[in-house]
């Protein structure tokens, strides 16, 4: 297995307000899936996606990663701006256990960076920063990739490469996908999961998922932006 939760609980904290997301909450998301969590916005989706990747830890129980879980796509929160661009996938690539050549070597064609690659991440414009996060997301061969909400970025021809990429990593991967789009979710999963009542719950089908939780709650889209983060809080690496 993959990603597994053992009587995860979990409660954000902020000032003086308290959030409860999981509850004693169990499951098991397999490296040949394609797993699809669909949870209404403000249910706690980037917090899942959090503890699946390892950023977050639960209060009590645990989360256990038995294969090579990515950081999440499309987050920029791994690059260091005053690092280049080469010097923060070799970085990446070190923690990882890659050789950081042939993947240096793949983002900068798939994504035509040219000599962007050794300038400081920082100075970074928008449409370079998307293809940096999403192509180096995607070049670095994990077992399970996974996604809070935008699974493929960037413009034009780009975009259509990005998501050609995707399902080429879909092949032999697995994903878990965390959406507000029962669209998404039915376009690329094959097995089915709701966060709802402080737990994730297994689901036979897309519709039965939109059933429980409402359709007014859901709020349908592609998957895709055209602006990725710019990084944010720092995310801590955790290989394992």
């Amino acid at each position: 297995m993959s990603v597994t939760f053992h009587n995860v609980h979990k409660t954000l904290r902020q000032k003086t307000k308290k959030t409860k997301v999981f509850e004693a909450t169990d499951v098991a998301f397999r490296p040949d899936r394609i797993s699809g969590v669909l949870a209404p916005p403000g249910s706690g989706k980037t917090t899942a996606a959090n503890l699946t990747t390892g950023k977050l830890r639960p209060d009590f129980g645990r989360v256990v990663r038995t294969s090579l879980v990515s950081f999440p796509v499309g987050g920029g929160g791994v690059f260091n701006g005053a690092l280049t661009g080469r010097e923060n996938l070799a970085f990446l690539c070190r923690v990882f256990g890659f050789d950081p050549r042939p993947i240096i070597r793949f983002v900068v064609e798939f994504a035509e960076l040219g000599q962007a690659i050794d300038k400081p991440f920082k100075l970074y414009n928008r449409d370079e920063r998307t293809k940096m996060i999403f192509a180096s997301t995607y070049a670095i061969p994990f077992e399970t990739y996974v996604v809070d909400e935008s699974i493929i970025g960037g413009r034009g021809q780009f975009r259509d490469e990005c998501e050609a990429l995707v399902k080429h990593r879909m092949e032999t991967a697995g994903f878990v996908i965390y959406s507000s789009s029962p669209g998404l979710i039915r376009k690329y999963c094959n097995e089915f999961f709701v966060l709802d009542r402080l737990g994730l719950h297994e689901v036979e089908t897309v519709e039965q998922a939109v059933a429980m939780l409402g359709e007014g709650r859901l709020r349908d889209g592609d998957g895709y932006t055209e602006d990725a983060s710019e990084g944010g809080d720092s995310y801590e690496l955790n290989p394992r």
